[in-house]
């Protein structure tokens, strides 16, 4: 860790800048440590206050006293002043006589250290003196130091002092990307000032629980009824809600209906109830047709629709003999039982196609009745089919379907395909 010389704070030895800060940060030479370390604890701990700081100037030591003989005799041996870096002097033969600076405090040493004797040998006349606060270094020695101040210049440092701890709701740096905690005022990555700039990261909000007096377990969702426009190519177009009960569709009824100009103002109306539901004609132009999804019986006059071919079917039966026994001529019939006629508008129609035997295709390309300009019919569409005096269509499998016109009212479901004017919508009532 690399502590802040400006304001004390403890950042990742990888941080350029502050945490607390801003401050550039500067990693102290490691020896000149370990030379303030050494210095430190050299100091006499015998006055019972805190050693000298890391860093912190150190005063001279107290000078040798003058040279002449020593004392002689049993006793304890005087304090020595603090050895340089370079160890001990060794003086003249016998011991060498010092003025100490503090003649009843304890000797000072290097921590696992025994205490040295006099100068220039060992004692005379009586054993070492005992150093006080023996008996918690590993070699007998003094005990530590109290610990370091703080470096020099650092305001409102207390030895109690702990960074602020890192609290929920990180901030990301504006200018590296980096997460901040929202105690820090400056990116510790780049130093950018997250004062300005930034907002706290939210942080994820747990589920809510279920509300008092009731249970806990999944609870049903509610269908969200609706009806998608599907394009000419299969794609998904605009969504138009819809909602239990009644609803109403027409170019008066939504922005999805309002520009195709073959809808009525007030075309058609859902009558909902999930997932199953009703479809009106409400007397519009061009009607409502529904895609079929099983065979269908038809009516004579009943109106299907493949591609943009707009077909009615009408049933073929013997001529009824006039009043007067009269028989109307026309060509003669093969045992035709019906037709289909192309709708070309309102009450105008165009070509007639007789439908002879026991089954009658439609397609583009194959089949007895063919529409090779319609790019929407497939090649093998539908089929029209006699069976027992009864008709009935069924579609073989067309890529585009083929619908029936809504006479009245028609049921429908969930991904029924109702086909409005020139629009195709699937509807979602699950």
């Amino acid at each position: 860790m690399t502590v802040c010389n400006r304001c004390g704070k403890e950042n990742q030895d990888h941080y350029k800048f502050c945490l607390g800060c801003g401050a550039e940060l500067t990693v102290a030479p490691k020896a000149a440590g370990d030379v303030g370390m050494m210095k430190t604890m050299m100091a006499d701990p015998g006055t019972g206050g805190p050693g000298a700081p890391l860093g912190g100037p150190m005063g001279p030591g107290p000078g040798p006293g003058p040279m002449g003989p020593g004392p002689m005799g049993p006793g304890p041996s005087p304090a020595v002043a603090p050895y340089g870096p370079g160890g001990p002097m060794r003086g003249p033969s016998g011991p060498m006589a010092q003025t100490p600076s503090r003649p009843s405090g304890p000797q000072s040493g290097m921590p696992g250290m025994p205490p040295s004797g006099p100068l220039g040998g060992g004692p005379v006349g009586g054993p070492s003196p005992v150093v006080a606060g023996h008996g918690h270094g590993p070699m007998g020695g003094p005990q530590m130091p109290p610990p370091m101040g703080p470096p020099p210049g650092v305001p409102g440092f207390s030895p109690g002092f702990a960074p602020p701890a890192a609290a929920g709701g990180m901030r990301r740096c504006p200018s590296c990307g980096s997460d901040v905690p929202p105690s820090f005022r400056f990116c510790g990555t780049c130093g950018f000032r997250m004062d300005e700039g930034s907002a706290p990261m939210p942080m994820p909000m747990p589920p809510p629980g279920p509300a008092p007096g009731m249970s806990g377990g999944p609870q049903p969702q509610r269908a969200r009824l609706s009806m998608t426009l599907i394009r000419p190519d299969g794609t998904e177009g605009g969504t138009h809600d819809l909602r239990p009960g009644e609803n109403k569709l027409g170019r008066s009824f939504g922005p999805v209906f309002e520009n195709d100009g073959y809808l009525s103002p007030t075309h058609a109306q859902l009558d909902l109830r999930p997932p199953n539901g009703v479809v009106r004609d409400l007397d519009s132009l061009n009607g409502v047709f529904v895609k079929m999804t099983q065979e269908e019986e038809l009516v004579s006059g009943q109106i299907i629709r493949i591609g943009q071919e707009l077909l009615r079917f009408e049933l073929i039966g013997a001529p009824e003999p006039t009043a007067d026994g009269t028989e109307l001529m026309g060509s003669p019939n093969p045992g035709y039982w019906g037709k289909l006629t192309v709708i070309i508008g309102r009450d105008i129609t165009g070509a007639a196609f007789p439908l002879l035997g026991d089954s009658v295709t439609l397609g583009r390309e194959r089949g007895e009745i063919n529409f090779p300009d319609d790019g929407y019919v497939s090649g093998l569409h539908a089929r029209i089919i006699l069976r027992d005096n009864r008709v009935f269509l069924s579609d073989l499998g067309s890529s585009n379907g083929t619908f029936i016109k809504v006479n009245g009212e028609r049921a429908i479901g969930h991904e029924s395909f109702v086909l409005l004017g020139q629009q195709l919508f699937r509807l979602n009532l699950q």
